[in-house]
């Protein structure tokens, strides 16, 4: 989590926001990003997922946080003060079952965060400490069973 000082501008990203409910970051919530994934990767017929085409606002740069974060740790993670901290990420930790997707552009600045429900297709990637570039976020569809259970799907870098 050593990118905290690269990832800037929070008011600006927190007012742009309003009062977070479009940004996803609810308590136990998924957002919409996480949404668009898992109407892709759940469908039995998808093989490659390409989350820029997924995506309608800039960024250059994606970040994963896994379940179990604390509050504290992300906020430090996207520069987010103490006194902003609450207001910003609602959650105590990431839940279980969810990710946090952070998305940056090349200069560090955050352009969203939200909930990742697995769900929706679990990210199974080791993300390097400068993120995961723009490009490179394409990811082949694996479709796991096991018995007795509804397949997950799995994403894995292309």
């Amino acid at each position: 989590m050593s990118n905290a000082r690269g990832i800037r501008s929070l008011a600006g990203w927190v007012l742009a926001c309003g009062a977070l409910s479009s940004c996803g970051l609810a308590a136990d919530s998924a957002g919409q990003i996480s949404e668009r994934i898992g109407g892709i990767a759940r469908s039995p017929d998808s093989r490659e997922l390409d989350l820029a085409v997924l995506t309608s606002f800039g960024w250059d740069r994606l970040f994963v946080l896994k379940a179990g974060t604390p509050r504290s740790a992300l906020c430090r993670f996207i520069g987010a003060k103490r006194n902003q901290c609450g207001r910003v990420v609602r959650f105590e930790a990431v839940p279980a079952g969810h990710q946090a997707l952070v998305f940056a552009l090349a200069d560090g600045q955050l352009t969203h965060l939200e909930l990742h429900a697995e769900a929706n297709g679990r990210l199974d990637v080791d993300i390097p400490a400068q993120g995961l570039p723009k490009a490179r976020c394409r990811f082949k569809v694996r479709h796991v069973a096991s018995t007795g259970q509804e397949p997950q799907a799995v994403l894995e870098l292309l």
